[in-house]
């Protein structure tokens, strides 16, 4: 037995060498498909011809209360159960990203965006609708993070955060 196992191993790995790496697979938006079980997550899933990339969020999102900065330390008040590719609305509040994005469970951290045209968010409009309070959609991915589409196209790209998390109080 235990050769056997030590000679599908040999195999497996000689495979391996042999077809070299592949290129990474890019799946049809569900709109594409003829007859998808999958949930049409197409209104925030980039197509296959969206750039893939997301850049740096704005400068002008100052997230992070420094030690001076008058904040508070939230966790969250969602209940989690939010259904992968599954599109929910949501509301930025007061403050846009600054203010707490409670949702599935979880308090969570933007890491990242994209214009409606897959590039850097840079125009006061969009800039405006992170900052300020705005509806949205929000969408949990397979991987675990969330993508929020803002009505001008944006989505910010946002991953879970551990535990409490402090904001700034803001007028």
């Amino acid at each position: 037995m235990h050769l056997m196992v030590s000679l599908l191993i040999v195999v497996l790995l000689a495979a391996a060498c042999q077809t070299g790496p592949t290129a990474p697979t890019v799946s049809p938006s569900p709109s594409a498909t003829a007859q998808s079980s999958e949930p049409d997550a197409s209104v925030i899933a980039p197509s296959p011809d969206d750039p893939p990339a997301f850049d740096p969020l704005p400068p002008d999102l100052a997230l992070v209360p420094g030690p001076q900065d008058p904040s508070a330390s939230l966790t969250a008040a969602s209940l989690p159960g939010a259904t992968p590719g599954v599109i929910q609305t949501f509301a930025l509040g007061h403050c846009g990203l600054g203010s707490p994005f409670d949702f599935d469970g979880s308090l969570w951290d933007p890491i990242a965006g994209r214009d409606a045209q897959g590039g850097p968010i840079d125009t006061q409009d969009e800039i405006g609708e992170l900052i300020n309070q705005t509806e949205g959609e929000v969408l949990l991915l397979p991987s675990g993070q969330a993508q929020f589409r803002t009505p001008l196209g944006s989505i910010v790209l946002l991953t879970r955060h551990v535990g409490a998390k402090s904001y700034f109080l803001c007028a």
